[in-house]
């Protein structure tokens, strides 16, 4: 599945678009599917990427929408638009494919495209993760990713907005938060 490298927006498909390429793959290749709104990009969500497309042969990534984003989140999210935060994921060598999908969840995606593999990056619990039995229906195995402490975006969004207030200097400076650590599912 891999070759030379292709730009982030040939990545970034509809899902009739994305059903024919997975349709043409081999058929023992290993699909892994995740999800999720990537509002701001961080290292917790790269290793998220990584860890799940090293289980299959193709990885391809959901981005909530930005109403659904608005739902979940709250007021003031997203911060970046949909197609931008989908073509920084795609922007990713982990990464195969990206759609965009509506809802509040990414069951109808889980369904349609039947992956080997459903990934889930954060502090999700397996019993309220609403993709688990539709993914499990067809098939999936679903393997939950620890998330990495103080990465998350809700988190660096309010240390952000706190340190602006507070006339803080570099958010990348050394009193933005913890180190970045290798996880424990590193070898």
């Amino acid at each position: 599945m891999r070759g030379v490298p292709r730009r982030a927006a040939d990545k970034l498909v509809s899902l009739e678009r994305l059903l024919g390429h997975l349709a043409a793959l081999p058929q023992d290749a290993q699909v892994v599917l995740t999800n999720g709104c990537f509002d701001w990009l961080h290292a917790g969500h790269l290793r998220t990427l990584e860890h799940a497309r090293s289980l299959g042969d193709v990885l391809v990534v959901g981005v909530n929408d930005d109403a659904s984003v608005r739902r979940l989140k709250g007021p003031g999210r997203p911060v970046v638009p949909a197609r931008q935060r989908a073509l920084l994921v795609a922007a990713l060598e982990c990464v195969d494919w990206v759609v965009i999908f509506e809802g509040d969840t990414a069951t109808g995606l889980v369904q349609a495209v039947r992956p080997q593999w459903y990934v889930k990056g954060g502090d999700y619990r397996l019993d309220r993760l609403p993709e688990v039995e539709p993914a499990r229906r067809v098939g999936a195995r679903v393997v939950l990713v620890p998330p990495e402490p103080g990465l998350s975006t809700t988190r660096l969004l309010a240390r952000a907005v706190a340190g602006a207030a507070a006339g803080a200097g570099d958010p990348g400076s050394e009193d933005a938060g913890p180190a970045v650590r290798p996880s424990p599912w590193e070898a």
